[in-house]
């Protein structure tokens, strides 16, 4: 090709003219003869600078590509280009970004209500069964122990009623298991006297009633005689309380009736001088006992060396005992 005066290349284009013709313009007479420059389609245009094509049917650089299919435009050889649409984006301009829609905002929810609002409530509604869950299963827990704690202090009320027996007139029927028997103190001078035995006040201090106690009991023959009743046969303690301000004394202990042969010793264990300072001395023989009426008796006799004592008290206690 050789150029032309207006330094555009000749015959860079040899169907231009059927362009121009489509176009309903004149073919340019110029046009293809030799020497004669043509209309030059090529414009300077600065980089990045945007210029809009004519009647937005030409693309270029810096402009989208052609829309394909527009209706009743054909693009190719010898037609013109599709018409365009407005460009979104080229050469030095940023990329539109598209956002997304919005859901429609539900009245009273706003859009975050939109978003989820089954699954919101769903999630809601299984919470207020779980709190709902929760309640109950404490109610019953509470009524339960309550129902429980009344019913331990019902039944404690009904054991504690039940231990206390019921006010009743005392029974006339022995104890199943009787404990041990002891006689109250019975004074001598109370007692079935014989055998020149008399009660005596003489020497103040003795422990029976009005201080009057038997004396004389040095005499030979001279007896005190005391029935008693127990509950049971068996073994017994006979206490004998005495005064004795002289020589070491004994006498003869009858059972029943009957003598036995080892005498009741009434020493003199405080070496007392004075009979009115010579009392509270105490002397104990084991018994043995039939159930109900016995007779106890003490009396001076021949096997008796010296008899000489004041008897104060008798007493008994189930057992062999000393004290």
């Amino acid at each position: 090709m050789t150029a032309g005066n207006d330094g555009t290349p000749e015959n860079d284009d040899p169907f231009a003219y059927l362009y121009r013709s489509e176009n309903g313009e004149q073919p340019d007479p110029a046009a293809g003869q030799p020497g004669v420059p043509r209309t030059s389609y090529h414009q300077v245009q600065r980089v990045g600078e945007r210029r809009s094509p004519q009647g937005g049917q030409q693309g270029g650089y810096g402009y989208p590509p052609p829309q394909q299919g527009q209706q009743g435009q054909q693009g190719g050889y010898g037609y013109p280009p599709p018409q365009q649409a407005p460009p979104q984006s080229g050469y030095g301009y940023p990329q539109q970004q598209q956002q997304p829609p919005l859901p429609p905002q539900q009245p009273g929810g706003g859009r975050r209500a939109a978003q989820g609002g089954p699954q919101n409530r769903k999630g809601l509604l299984i919470g207020a069964v779980a709190v709902v869950a929760v309640v109950a299963i404490a109610i019953a827990f509470a009524m339960t122990n309550s129902s429980g704690d009344s019913g331990d202090k019902a039944d404690g009320k009904a054991t504690a009623s039940a231990s206390q027996p019921a006010s009743t007139a005392p029974s006339q029927e022995p104890s199943a298991t009787p404990t041990n028997f002891d006689s109250p103190k019975t004074d001598a001078a109370t007692l079935n006297l014989a055998g020149g035995a008399q009660p005596s006040t003489e020497h103040p201090g003795a422990n029976a009633a009005g201080g009057t106690y038997v004396d004389h009991m040095a005499t030979q023959g001279a007896t005190v005689t005391w029935t008693v009743t127990v509950p049971k046969a068996d073994q017994y303690t006979f206490f004998i309380s005495y005064g004795n301000a002289g020589p070491d004394a004994t006498l003869t202990l009858a059972v029943n009736g009957k003598p036995r042969t080892d005498p009741v010793n009434m020493k003199n264990w405080g070496n007392a001088t004075d009979w009115a300072k010579a009392w509270n001395m105490t002397t104990f023989s084991w018994v043995d006992l039939k159930k109900g009426a016995n007779t106890l008796s003490l009396s001076c006799t021949p096997a008796n060396q010296n008899c000489g004592v004041n008897l104060d008290q008798f007493w008994l206690k189930e057992g062999q005992v000393n004290k």
